[in-house]
């Protein structure tokens, strides 16, 4: 089948922008979730809620200039100018600054087929020559007229939309998944190491941390820990992507304790990650920790993919579970942020953070709750690795399937 291709403007694709640009929404300390561009990610289908703000009732019903609806196209226009996600069903959020919302359409184009579209590296590429602005990029509504989308045939734009669609769905379900193993986690931690549920019938003892049970023992984190600290200057970097990706603090970002490599957006070539890194590179089940700017975030390293430099340490437990003091630390991640010594941009000193107390349980203990965590981790560890497999095909399936290389099975459109 071939591929008749036109092309039409971003502006005559959609019928509606809601766009509540313009001014400052005064926020509440709970209420109705606000958005931020943050929350928009490229490998998402839907917004995840990151270090979100919150409106009341009030401001949600009178403030708001229009909302977004269930199939809409938020739109991010500055900062990260082009990054995209859908609006799901029901909505259970409001939008501000810096972003707008597209209902699209459907007489003109099929609204998952632009989704898709915006998505591609040729879009994306395009809004990026285009965007205006050094240090925060920006896209203008004006530039909506000027984006130009291929659009072929309907029955192509179904299956290329619906594809899309498909795949995104299955990585968000392994998304939501690992969002539930997360929280059963830090459940488990809570309930046995901060409410000593499953040891309330047993003798407690007086430490430097209140009461804990008998035989357990209070610590620094630096005597169970070893630090691999990069950090003083920047490698040399490739100028293309390798096998060797920086693990930076944006891949440190989000909820689960699988590194996000998508955010990964520099690379070193094999002799340099062979020899310019003093102090080694991450292993197994090391629990890498940022210091600098977004502080305190953190992951576990799973795989022997990637190094670390700059603004990102790694722990490396000694004596003590590393799946425990991943929770551990997750669950004082409050205290380590008390820890900001910066003025105009918050840091860590490792120095510091070593110092930090941490109870540590009797060793029967630590193996029964390793057990538990560690199956779970395994577990959000599979589900990760198969929605990057998925992402990979989703990715690379898109530009053949828009370009026309490869075919679309005709029979196979619904």
């Amino acid at each position: 089948m071939s591929v008749d291709v036109r092309e039409i403007s971003l502006h005559d694709a959609v019928k509606f922008i809601v766009d509540n640009r313009g001014k400052t929404v005064p926020t509440a300390d709970n209420g109705i979730p606000l958005i931020a561009t943050n929350c928009i990610k490229n490998n998402g289908l839907f917004p995840v809620f990151e270090k979100i703000r919150f409106v009341s009732e009030e401001t949600y019903k009178t403030w708001f200039r229009s909302h977004p609806e269930p199939g809409d196209i938020i739109f991010v226009n500055k900062g990260t100018p082009g990054r995209v996600c859908l609006v799901p069903n029901p909505v259970n959020f409001c939008i501000a600054q810096d972003m707008v919302a597209l209902r699209v359409d459907e007489s003109v184009i099929y609204p998952k087929y632009l989704f898709a579209a915006l998505r591609s590296d040729y879009i994306q590429n395009v809004i990026e020559n285009m965007h205006v602005g050094t240090l925060i990029p920006h896209f203008k509504k004006s530039d909506f007229e000027r984006l130009m989308i291929p659009v072929p045939d309907e029955v192509t734009q179904k299956y290329i939309g619906n594809l899309y669609y498909d795949l995104s769905m299955a990585i968000e379900l392994n998304n939501q998944i690992n969002k539930t193993l997360e929280e059963m986690a830090r459940a488990i931690f809570k309930s046995w190491f901060v409410d000593f549920e499953p040891f309330k019938d047993g003798e407690f003892e007086e430490s430097e941390l209140g009461l804990i049970p008998k035989g357990w023992k209070v610590g620094m984190l630096g005597d169970f820990v070893e630090v691999v600290d990069n950090r003083g200057k920047t490698p040399p970097l490739s100028d293309v992507k390798t096998e060797y990706p920086i693990i930076d603090v944006r891949a440190l970002s989000g909820e689960s304790r699988v590194i996000d490599y998508n955010n990964c957006t520099k690379y070193v070539e094999k002799e340099i990650y062979d020899s310019w890194f003093r102090n080694g590179h991450p292993k197994q089940l090391d629990i890498l920790i940022s210091t600098v700017g977004s502080i305190s975030e953190m992951k576990m390293f799973y795989g022997n993919k990637g190094c670390i430099a700059q603004n990102v340490v790694a722990f490396r437990s000694n004596g003590i579970s590393p799946f425990y003091l991943y929770q551990y630390l997750q669950y004082s991640k409050g205290d380590l942020l008390s820890y900001n010594i910066g003025s105009v941009q918050p840091s860590i000193k490792v120095t510091h953070v070593i110092k930090y107390k941490i109870i540590v349980p009797d060793e029967k203990t630590m193996s029964s709750f390793d057990m538990l965590i560690e199956s779970i981790s395994d577990q959000i560890y599979r589900n990760a690795n198969e929605s990057q497999i998925l992402i990979a095909i989703r990715d690379t399936l898109l530009p053949k399937l828009m370009s026309g290389e490869i075919r679309v099975p005709v029979d196979e459109v619904i």
